[in-house]
């Protein structure tokens, strides 16, 4: 068969579709977190009690739950365009709604909707992206995803830039969301649809849904599936509430844990670096697997210090969850969303990616919540608690998920 009717040609270069892909996981991820910088502010603002507090912070996930199950199946049957637009404009319209919120309901309401947002992005993205970057796939989705981090460690910094304008300061953290996401769609409006994804279109919801629940793929939705919920766990609940965990733990302002996080969060930029040069050459089953174990290390020692109150100082604090958040960002970060990529076909790719991303957001959402029963007896018991799921996310990556089964798309 001649290749040239099975692999589309790039309308752009392979680095404008980088930036593209970049960009949109920037704002993505920064919609995601900005919340964790104006949770301290919300809860004085509307008079809220801690549990309410904790409840907004996870609605993110109940959205992107609805987004991730949703938007696979509708780029599968209509294309990953027009719902990559539909996307960003949930990002736009939802963040100045939550600027403008008037009590917590309506906050609620509107955080809501941009995790559906970002369940969309984290969906369509990768699926778009591995369908028009042929060559080194794997590396260039690695390079992409490692702009989630620039995503959370900015919402950090100028979440607490904005936090010292006054009491009103966390209407500007949340409407920066929405500013941001004017950069990813004014780009998108000049891409073309997926050449792969209409040669391999199938017509119909119904048959989508028979093609990705067949044997030959229900091995894949259950075997990345149950990494990608365990890493969620720790993962969003680390994102959410790194803020929270360094004002308690070091006894500090808002606006000081928001800057206490930035300095957490930049482990992560030499983390994700180092992926990007090594993924291809360890293989994705390894890096997870590395990564995983060596978080709940990190996490481990920190909680049971806090939990047996033993002395420690703020620096140890910091460098401890920053080798956490490193070892957690050079390998399951990446490896849980570039997995099942490689594994399903173009005609049911966002379908799989979709509903595995789904259970990853759940976890994400179990493990809020969890983490914040923990959290009110004491942020010891979080972290240990985190600690033990990414000890099981490492037995499930070496013992469920086989090497020889991975597939390069670039190969």
């Amino acid at each position: 068969m001649d290749s040239s009717k099975t692999k589309p040609e790039n309308t752009y270069s392979a680095t404008f579709y980088i930036i593209v892909g970049s960009i949109g996981i920037f704002v993505a991820s920064y919609n995601t977190a900005i919340i964790s910088v104006a949770l301290n502010p919300v809860e004085r603002a509307f008079n809220a009690g801690s549990i309410v507090v904790y409840i907004l912070g996870s609605l993110i996930f109940v959205g992107a739950i609805i987004g991730a199950l949703l938007s696979g199946l509708l780029s599968d049957r209509f294309g990953r365009l027009w719902i990559l637009t539909i996307d960003i404009l949930t990002f736009f319209a939802a963040g100045i709604g939550s600027a403008l919120s008037t009590n917590i309901i309506m906050l609620m309401f509107f955080r809501t909707a941009v995790g559906i947002g970002v369940g969309i992005d984290y969906v369509v993205i990768f699926t778009y992206m591995s369908e028009v970057l042929i060559k080194n796939n794997t590396r260039d989705l690695a390079f992409i995803m490692f702009f989630a981090n620039f995503g959370i460690l900015s919402s950090y910094l100028i979440g607490g830039i904005l936090l010292t304008l006054g009491p009103e300061g966390w209407r500007y953290v949340l409407l920066s969301g929405a500013l941001f996401s004017l950069i990813p769609l004014i780009m998108r409006l000049k891409l073309k649809e997926s050449q792969l994804w209409e040669l391999k279109k199938i017509s119909s919801i119904k048959s989508i849904i028979k093609n990705v629940t067949s044997e030959k793929n229900r091995k894949n939705l259950v075997r990345f599936s149950i990494p990608w919920f365990l890493y969620q766990i720790g993962d969003q609940s680390l994102t959410l509430f790194l803020p929270l965990i360094l004002i308690y733990a070091l006894h500090v302002s808002s606006v000081s844990g928001a800057f206490s996080a930035v300095i957490v969060k930049v482990f992560t930029i030499p983390a994700s670096i180092l992926a990007f040069m090594v993924i291809q050459r360890i293989g994705t089953r390894y890096l997870q697997a590395m990564g995983f174990l060596i978080r709940s290390l990190f996490l481990g020692i920190i909680g049971f210090e806090l939990f047996f109150a033993l002395r420690i100082t703020g620096i140890e604090i910091i460098i401890l969850l920053g080798l956490a958040l490193f070892f957690g960002s050079m390998g399951p970060d990446k490896t849980t969303v570039i997995m099942p990529i490689e594994n399903y076909d173009p005609s049911v790719r966002g379908s799989g990616q979709g509903f595995n991303e789904m259970f990853g957001r759940v976890g994400g959402l179990f493990g809020v919540l969890l983490f914040s029963a923990f959290g009110i007896a004491g942020v010891g018991y979080g972290l240990i608690f985190l600690s033990i799921t990414c000890l099981l996310g490492f037995a499930v990556t070496m013992f469920y998920i086989n090497s020889n089964d991975m597939v390069r798309l670039s190969g």
